[in-house]
């Protein structure tokens, strides 16, 4: 029989949570929500890492576009 050493299973696990880590960091962001959430999630688990190295470049650019700092209007 073929036997699994625990080294091998180590890094098997650590390989599975390779994996799996984009996929938790963009499923937990709160940056996107809805429909483009589930966008990312795909293009992640294609792309992997890939996938969530271009989701943080965009996503951090959306929220320097959408943010906009709001001033009171002094009335003279």
């Amino acid at each position: 029989m073929i036997g699994v050493s625990e080294l091998d299973l180590l890094l098997y696990i650590i390989g599975i949570c390779l994996f799996l880590m984009p996929i938790a960091l963009v499923a937990g962001d709160k940056r996107v929500s809805g429909q483009e959430k589930n966008g990312w999630l795909l293009a992640t688990i294609f792309l992997s890492w890939i996938g969530w190295l271009v989701f943080i470049s965009t996503a951090k650019r959306q929220i320097k576009k959408t943010k906009t700092v709001k001033r009171p209007n002094k009335k003279r």
